[in-house]
């Protein structure tokens, strides 16, 4: 049985908090529940996954939050939470490690009490879920960092990171998208790119798993060129349970 509550935002929208916690087995979760609402309400204009929540956004000409309440009530106090778990995909995310690109590697290494050929070893041996995108388009919220390399966010944010920047913050990682402001430590830069207003689909989606490998700086403008060029594709592969 699910145990969530419901709140209304504003006068189109309501949350559906689930428990307050950053795991995968509720994340994945969170996403079935998503896609059986997309199935059986057909009023619902946007729904948006988080960590641990839900956000909806309705017409409220078309329906009232006590009517919508009711409907996500009517689902979710039936939702069969033991239904087996889907394949899920993993991307594969080339990364460089070079100094140019990481510019908190080091500092990274020294949190971590070991060699920057280690943490990279460290950094690419496990795939990483994709709990939510959000903060700015494609931005995928990741999990979990290993914790010896689980450094804390920057006291002070900088003012610009570059795209393509793999970032770390606690068991949290990240990729920023498009150059920007941000408080999390940079290990190293994708070459690839991730938002293009033009193409806004994402290239990734919640659910997915990412899996980082390492690059030379050599590679990393020979993948950027075939990018720009739209003849470089990620490659995938899938798992059998999200939690293989």
């Amino acid at each position: 049985m699910l145990n969530y509550r419901c709140i209304p935002v504003g006068e189109s929208a309501m949350l559906i908090n689930f428990a307050d916690k950053i795991d995968i087995r509720e994340n994945v979760l969170i996403h079935k529940v998503v896609k059986a609402l997309k199935k059986q309400i057909n009023i619902i204009e946007t729904i948006t996954p988080a960590y641990s929540s839900i956000l909806i956004n309705f017409n409220a000409c078309m329906i009232t939050y006590r009517e919508i309440n009711e409907k996500v009530n009517q689902i979710l106090t039936v939702f069969d939470t033991s239904s087996q778990d889907e394949q899920v995909k993993v991307i594969e995310i080339p990364v460089c490690y070079d100094d140019e690109f990481a510019i908190d590697i080091k500092e990274i290494a020294e949190f971590g009490n070991m060699s920057i050929a280690d943490l990279i070893k460290l950094h690419t041996r496990d795939n990483y879920f994709i709990y939510m995108l959000g903060f700015m388009p494609c931005y995928p919220y990741l999990g979990t960092t290993p914790d010896r390399i689980g450094i804390p966010r920057l006291e002070t944010p900088r003012g610009k990171v570059p795209a393509g920047s793999v970032a770390l913050a606690g068991k949290q990682a990240g990729i920023y998208p498009v150059e920007s402001p941000g408080g999390w430590h940079i290990i190293g830069r994708t070459p690839i790119v991730l938002y293009n207003p033009e193409e806004p689909q994402a290239r990734y989606e919640a659910g997915n798993y990412l899996h980082f490998y390492p690059i030379s700086k050599t590679e990393f403008y020979q993948i950027k060129e075939l990018d720009n060029r739209g003849m470089f594709r990620l490659k995938e592969r899938v798992l059998g349970t999200p939690f293989n």
